[in-house]
């Protein structure tokens, strides 16, 4: 016989239901392997029980991720505050005091980009020049940061450590157990099956083998396979463009939208300036007719 491939520690849960369900489906519709099915589905619980634990850290990793990301936001929304008001303080010079002494030469969109990172490494040293800030308002930015930031390591030493479970299980964790586990069980099935060949030399070379899905998962993937899967991945990626190609169309419009209020806004207010200084200039002219000055 040829042999079974071991399976390896990183083979994923659905990976090893694939193994599972080929083996078994095998031992159920070949008559002299029927006997043997119980001793491969007492093995199921142990998977189910796998997967279960697989999507409980699933769940974990989003809740954390999407933790970071609200907190990125508000660290995000502040970034802003701090601009528009240090911008105002510096007279519109990105060059001077106090808009270079927390920007420098960035614009407040590079200092964003990261989802904390740098942004956060950043900013943590900000609250303590900002409630001694003139402005009440940065004063009081200046102590919500502080909060935030703490607030912010806590997310990330979060995500980190749901990281590391996850790692942990899928490698030296349980998900190791079981895939020593399965690997001896295939092992000692393929050793029953090949006893069955031996016997029963009718079945030919290879028989046993049969029973276990040969070579590595890329090893398996027959070019007809791996056009399956170019073409699915093509549709989602054109899915994907149209989807951003939507969605810059949407910010767009909002933007030009945005645009166009505030120029109405603008326009009304300078019609309404206009009417207030020909009123003022009448009544001056009107006041200067009244004291002789015209």
């Amino acid at each position: 016989m040829a042999g079974i491939i071991t399976l390896v520690v990183r083979t994923g849960i659905f990976t090893l239901y694939e193994e599972f369900f080929h083996t078994r489906g095998r031992l159920l519709s070949h008559p002299l392997t029927t006997s043997l099915v119980p001793e491969l589905d007492a093995f199921r619980p142990k998977l189910d029980a796998s997967l279960t634990e697989e999507l409980a850290l699933i769940g974990e990793r989003f809740a954390a991720n999407a933790a970071v990301e609200i907190v990125d936001d508000d660290l995000d929304r502040l970034t802003d505050a701090i601009a528009a008001l240090t911008l105002i303080e510096s007279k519109n010079d990105r060059g001077a005091l106090p808009y270079a002494h927390y920007f420098g030469s960035q614009r407040p969109s590079e200092l964003k980009r990261p989802i904390l990172g740098g942004q956060l490494d950043t900013m943590r040293h900000w609250p303590p020049s900002l409630q001694a800030a003139s402005s009440q308002q940065l004063q009081t930015i200046g102590a919500a940061l502080a909060d935030l930031v703490e607030r912010a390591d806590q997310k990330t030493t979060t995500q980190a450590a749901v990281s590391q479970k996850i790692a942990d299980f899928r490698t030296i964790g349980s998900r190791k157990q079981l895939v020593d586990e399965f690997n001896a069980l295939r092992k000692s099935l393929h050793g029953k099956l090949g006893e069955i060949q031996h016997k029963t030399p009718e079945l030919g070379t290879g028989w046993a083998d049969s029973f276990f899905r040969p070579g590595s998962s890329a090893e398996r993937l027959t070019v007809k396979e791996l056009d399956r899967r170019i073409a699915a991945a093509e549709v989602e990626l054109l899915a994907m463009k149209k989807q951003r190609d939507e969605k810059v169309a949407q910010e767009e419009a909002v933007a030009r939208a945005r645009a166009d209020a505030e120029k109405t806004q603008k326009k009304a207010e300078l019609q309404a300036a206009k009417k207030a200084a020909a009123e003022l200039a009448a009544r001056v002219a009107e006041l200067e007719d009244a004291v002789g000055e015209s």
